[in-house]
């Protein structure tokens, strides 16, 4: 029997296996990094279908389509015809979605390169992913999300990948810091940290990438305190998430040519204010 596996991504595993026994998986989520999204996808789709006692079992008629690419309610989205995906193909998507499934628990839409959807395509997605049936899930796959409009990222949850032996770990490792820094609430340390982030003369590539890493830590530290595995935080969820909302905020206004030094000198004054709130207001 195969075993279902993400290569190089056990925490992943957890949280989708700790999310499908709670019953609390989504309609819509982004497999983002250099792992093998695919397996990630695969692994995904048989918690959605699984009916087993722990989800996703591999042994159920379920997991066990999924696996062998045969489960007629996991449909993989191409379009052959075309060098991205064209919008006929989305819309024949969304009325589909609307339909029962046939044998399985859900329907289950997987997007294998992201960047084939340009921003008319996505949009045309975006009515089902907002009010779209509880028996739909949307499954996208990207080497970068910022390939994905805000608009639908902001309706996914989002799962970073890791490669399978990954050797370079001073990323991961700041990104940790930082995260670190915030559930802590130290804001010295985070003063200090952005400081370091000045004096060094960080690139902006760099720090695009380290806002990246930790706001998804920081999304992982909100599944964690939702239930659904992970490592917990004691920074109560509010403040998590206001915190993950500033890093997305300045994310995305590096991309438009702010000042590095400006960005973290404002990420650092931005997350003292809110990790100085009574976690009540935050």
């Amino acid at each position: 029997m195969e075993k279902l596996t993400v290569p190089g991504n056990p925490r992943l595993m957890e949280l989708i296996r700790q999310a499908a026994e709670r019953g609390s998986l989504g309609q819509a989520f982004l497999l983002s990094g250099p792992g093998d999204k695919s397996a990630a996808a695969r692994y995904l789709a048989a918690a959605l279908e699984c009916t087993g006692e722990s989800p996703p079992c591999g042994a159920c008629r379920g997991c066990r389509k999924v696996m062998a690419g045969i489960h007629p309610d996991v449909v993989t989205v191409a379009d052959p015809e075309h060098k991205n995906i064209s919008v006929e193909v989305l819309r024949a998507v969304r009325a589909d979605a609307y339909v029962l499934p046939n044998e399985g628990r859900r329907k289950v839409y997987i997007f294998p390169d992201s960047a084939l959807l340009d921003a008319r395509s996505q949009n045309v997605l975006l009515k089902v992913l907002e009010e779209g049936p509880a028996h739909a899930a949307f499954l996208f796959c990207a080497d970068n999300s910022a390939v994905l409009l805000q608009t639908v990222r902001s309706r996914c949850v989002e799962w970073k990948m890791q490669e399978e032996d990954p050797s370079a770990a001073g990323r991961d490792d700041r990104a940790g810091r930082l995260a670190s820094l915030i559930c802590s609430r130290d804001r010295l340390g985070l003063a200090v940290f952005f400081t370091r982030l000045e004096v060094e003369k960080a690139k902006r590539e760099d720090l695009q990438q380290l806002l990246e890493d930790t706001r998804q830590l920081l999304a992982e530290r909100l599944l964690a305190a939702e239930g659904c595995g992970g490592t917990p935080c004691p920074l109560d969820a509010a403040r998590l998430n206001a915190a993950a909302e500033l890093l997305d905020r300045h994310l995305r206004q590096l991309r438009y040519n702010v000042n590095v030094g400006h960005a973290a000198g404002a990420l650092s004054v931005g997350l003292g204010r809110i990790l100085e709130r009574d976690g009540r207001r935050a």
